[in-house]
């Protein structure tokens, strides 16, 4: 086994601006949840939570003042300082009796030093991890090694001292579920290494194959109001080291969430595409990240905290890329296309044509939304609509209100990048006919 580095050591490895991090927690919206198994895995890497806050102005206090941590570097002590009296001024403080979700009262446990211990711990730890997440993807091509770092405390978990020193390449499947933190109080941390390292330092390099990891649901509480299970995933990755000897390392259920789906990491393949662009290969490379597990959940969570949030919070969604033969239909066409990244507003959910198509009948169902980064890809149609100067993709309709129908995006060019304006439903006979009209032009 490696060597286990002291705290010293790891505050000079590790200690990196708090830069990324702090816009992890600026780039999340808000998502109101009542127990803590509800605001668990990639409902946290989109949207900031706390269990039982159903105030937006208390979530704000409360993402505002741990903004205010990373800026100034607070600890927990100094963090709980501040924001204790704001709390206890507005009422979420100690055991009170409320109205749950059901509608009825609910003796619960408001704010306390424990729970404070826990959101802090858990909202740093999570943003720092995912602020070093991006800096390490946007370094692979020269550092493609990452390696599992314990670090040296009292009373250690032996299966995660046991990771310590493993090392695997960053495209891996073992960290799509398992980049630490992978529990409550773990602070494990990922150190990138060269490819020469492996030799130079003998490093034990781990490989992880599809068929070792394994999903299953597991009951991990109840709720407090309706006293039905609650359920989460847990992952179980099978570890097969060198000398043959076979050992298992589960991430506590509920902490499947990734740094590969927060906005952070958008803006990574973003700066990794727009440098491919060109490259279909490294196109193709960004399209697998966005079809990975932990991207398609993180969609999944975005589409389900914006409906019910209900309104407009002005976050966007990395949904798919514009294909090679696109981007050089619209250089033809004298378009600006800096980044092949397509995305998605808030605002299409919930905002005014929202509303328009869901009034007319012809908007997207909830499985629809959610599989739209999968439906992408298989793309029947794209053309160019000339009036508007927008390309439009039609998709296969999951359900059909007639037998023609296929969904419509619009997708424009605002700055070079390529942002979905509209998504509603149509028959194929329309866009045929405007094809023939000469409103539309065939690219692929």
């Amino acid at each position: 086994m490696a060597n286990v580095p002291s705290r010293p050591e790891l505050n000079a490895l590790f200690k990196l601006p708090p830069e990324d991090a702090i816009s992890y927690l600026k780039s999340k919206g808000f998502k109101i949840g009542w127990d803590w198994h509800e605001t668990l895995d990639e409902a946290h890497s989109r949207a900031f939570t706390v269990a039982k806050v159903a105030r937006i102005d208390l979530l704000q206090d409360i993402r505002k003042s741990l903004i205010t941590a990373l800026e100034q570097g607070q600890n927990l002590e100094q963090w709980k300082a501040a924001i204790t009296p704001v709390l206890q001024q507005k009422g979420w403080w100690g055991k009170q009796t409320v109205i749950n979700p059901a509608g009825v009262n609910q003796t619960v446990q408001l704010g306390s030093p424990r729970r404070l211990k826990t959101i802090f711990d858990t909202n740093v730890h999570k943003s720092l991890a995912a602020g070093r997440y991006k800096s390490m993807m946007a370094s692979v091509d020269t550092r493609p090694l990452w390696e599992w770092v314990h670090i040296s405390i009292t009373n250690p978990r032996k299966v995660h001292l046991a990771r310590n020193g493993e090392t695997r390449r960053y495209d891996d499947p073992f960290w799509l579920y398992a980049y630490p933190p992978t529990e409550f109080g773990c602070q494990c941390k990922i150190r990138a290494r060269r490819a020469s390292d492996v030799e130079a330092l003998d490093l034990n390099v781990v490989e992880t194959k599809p068929e070792d990891i394994d999903q299953h649901q597991v009951v991990i509480g109840k709720s407090s109001f309706t006293g039905q299970d609650a359920v989460a995933t847990q992952t179980r990755i099978r570890i097969k080291q060198a000398d043959g000897q076979v050992t298992y390392f589960s991430p506590t259920a509920g902490f499947n969430s990734h740094p590969a789906a927060s906005y952070l990491l958008d803006v990574e393949l973003t700066k990794r595409a727009a440098n491919l662009l060109g490259a279909q290969k490294g196109l193709q490379q960004v399209q697998q990240m966005l079809l990975s597990a932990p991207r398609i959940k993180a969609h999944e969570a975005f589409v389900k905290n914006a409906i019910s949030f209900g309104k407009q919070q002005n976050k966007t969604n990395t949904v798919g890329v514009v294909d090679m033969q696109d981007i050089q239909f619209l250089a033809k066409k004298s378009v600006a296309v800096e980044s092949p990244i397509l995305t998605i507003s808030d605002h299409l959910l919930v905002g005014q044509k929202a509303q328009r198509h869901g009034a007319a009948g012809n908007a997207p169902t909830l499985d629809e939304w959610i599989a739209l980064p999968k439906l992408i890809p298989q793309a029947q149609q794209v053309i160019w609509d000339v009036d508007n100067q927008s390309v439009l993709y039609l998709l296969p309709a999951l359900q059909k209100n007639a037998p023609n129908e296929v969904i419509k995006l619009s997708i424009r060019s605002k700055n070079g990048v390529m942002e979905i304006v509209s998504i509603f439903k149509i028959k194929d006979d329309v866009v045929a006919g405007s094809l023939q009209g000469g409103l539309y032009e065939k690219i692929r």
